[in-house]
């Protein structure tokens, strides 16, 4: 039995996001269960967040259920090892300003050529993935998703700026 999608744009997008929202949710109960962490607040919110990325990416680039289905895994493994990049460039060489004051000149220039060699893996893997999504998608829409990651990012600095303006009013 073939499936087959409502022409319109709406429709089509409501059902991709529908989709992908089930499989982000059953896939993170089923980690919940398994690391026996139901009700973690924090781990929550990360999935509310996920979720809505995923919308948000999906409708900014206008993703076709096909395209969808190809694009995300590509998508949440290139994610993935850039969470892992992160991770590991959150080293003992991110100093605090006061901090930097008290290096000698070889450990500041050790740190820097550090800084340096993980730029170029970020660059690295960015490289790789741009040619496996350009395999999967139109180019206007490999650079839709780039605004729309930039996008995203802007507002989640800008909801996380309102939170602290606010949390200080709310303790008056």
């Amino acid at each position: 039995m073939k499936t087959t999608f409502s022409k319109t744009p709406t429709n089509s997008l409501l059902l991709l996001i529908a989709i992908l929202m089930f499989s982000f949710v059953a896939n993170a109960q089923e980690g919940q269960q398994k690391n026996g962490q139901q009700g973690n607040n924090k781990k929550a919110k990360k999935e509310k967040m996920e979720a809505q990325k995923i919308a948000f990416i999906t409708q900014e680039v206008n993703l076709t259920p096909e395209e969808a289905k190809v694009f995300w895994p590509i998508y949440n493994e290139y994610e993935a090892k850039r969470q892992d990049m992160r991770k590991a460039f959150k080293s003992p060489d991110y100093l605090h300003k006061d901090e930097i004051d008290k290096l000698t000149e070889k450990e500041a220039a050790q740190i820097l050529d550090n800084q340096l060699v993980e730029a170029q893996k970020f660059v690295d893997l960015r490289k790789e993935y741009h040619t496996k999504f350009k395999a999967v998608l139109p180019a206007v829409k490999v650079l839709k998703l780039y605004n729309a990651e930039r996008e995203f990012q802007k507002m989640l600095i800008d909801k996380i700026r309102d939170h602290k303006q606010k949390a200080p009013d709310s303790q008056k």
